[in-house]
């Protein structure tokens, strides 16, 4: 009998070490997911912010301004821009609203980059539609006729004063204010990349050593442009020489916009081998057509070489990224049509 129990515990016990192993080898899988549960962040730890919860608490940065340092959000949502729509375009941002004269038809380079945006009518803009805009950041000049403070009243406010500064100086000002200076050199190199295309578009249109002038008739005083503004297509994008009296201008200020009044006596001497003509208001449309009744215009070697164009003012008295961009596309193709009078 006695033999028997013990032949019953042996028994017991082998059961009993064969079932343990049993659940050591079930329960060490189990213990590795635990451990690579606990080597992830816990639900209690600090999590990073989530886009969500950056948008319901947003980033701000501060902005020295001529009106002072200025708070600003880090990535702006609906900017109310009074003018340098052109330059926020070029960043790849648009205007929840802008002035009249930057959209539609009266901005033609504009017009597709500012669909969607409102009109806030022109100078000075109307404060009641900013407002209703709701933006987070104004973005104003120093001759929009309406004071800081009660910009400031509707939403974080920048003034950029107008200046003589070039068109990239301009851009890359802005892109420092936005946080955008990767976006501003991009833009920029992708114009200098435009630019020697166009130059190589030219070449046998246009002589190496002819020169071009700009210019645009003021009643019965004529205005001769340099290499900014309507210059800078044809001076700076395509590299054409102007004519002697533009050129000694030119060198003297880098940021030569324009001469004053010159005579329609005093145009020979302003006049390059090919002219291209700012087609204004009703004005100066008139003086232009008077003009061409004279023999003095006719003597002109561009005019009696028929190489005198015309230039739509809406598109070519636009100074910024974008419509450099595409005057130096028109100037291409003014140059390689041929004969325009």
């Amino acid at each position: 009998m006695r033999k028997k129990m013990i032949a019953i515990a042996a028994l017991l016990l082998t059961v009993a070490l064969i079932a343990a192993c049993g659940r050591a080898n079930e329960t060490s899988p189990q213990h590795s997911a635990t451990s690579a549960e606990e080597s992830a962040p816990s639900s209690s730890a600090p999590a990073k912010s989530s886009p969500a919860a950056a948008e319901e608490q947003p980033a701000e940065r501060t902005v020295a301004t001529v009106n002072g340092d200025v708070t600003i959000p880090a990535e702006p949502q609906r900017i109310a821009a009074t003018y340098y729509a052109g330059e926020l375009a070029a960043l790849g941002i648009r205007p929840a609203g802008t002035v009249t004269r930057l959209l539609g038809e009266a901005s033609p380079n504009l017009a597709a980059y500012m669909e969607g945006s409102a009109d806030i009518g022109n100078f000075p803009p109307s404060l009641e539609a900013i407002a209703a805009l709701e933006p987070d950041l104004i973005l104003a000049t120093d001759f929009d006729g309406i004071e800081y403070a009660d910009y400031a009243k509707i939403a974080p406010t920048i003034v950029l004063p107008w200046s003589n500064d070039d068109v990239w100086t301009k851009l890359r000002t802005i892109a420092g204010l936005l946080g955008k200076e990767a976006e501003a050199e991009l833009f920029i190199s992708g114009y200098e990349s435009q630019a020697a295309a166009a130059r190589e578009k030219i070449q046998g249109a246009i002589g190496a050593d002819e020169t071009v002038s700009i210019i645009r008739f003021f009643g019965s005083s004529i205005r001769v442009y340099g290499g900014r503004d309507i210059g800078h297509a044809f001076y700076n994008g395509l590299r054409l020489a102007p004519p002697p009296t533009i050129a000694a201008a030119m060198a003297q200020d880098p940021n030569f916009t324009s001469t004053e009044n010159v005579t329609l006596e005093e145009l020979p001497d302003y006049a390059g081998d090919r002219i291209f003509v700012v087609v204004t208001d009703e004005d100066g449309d008139k003086a232009y057509k008077e003009a061409q009744k004279l023999a003095l215009w006719s003597a002109l070697p561009a005019v009696a070489n028929g190489f005198v164009y015309e230039l739509p003012a809406n598109k070519w008295f636009a100074y910024d990224p974008i419509s450099v961009q595409a005057t130096l596309q028109e100037a291409v193709d003014f140059l390689t049509a041929g004969k325009r009078e």
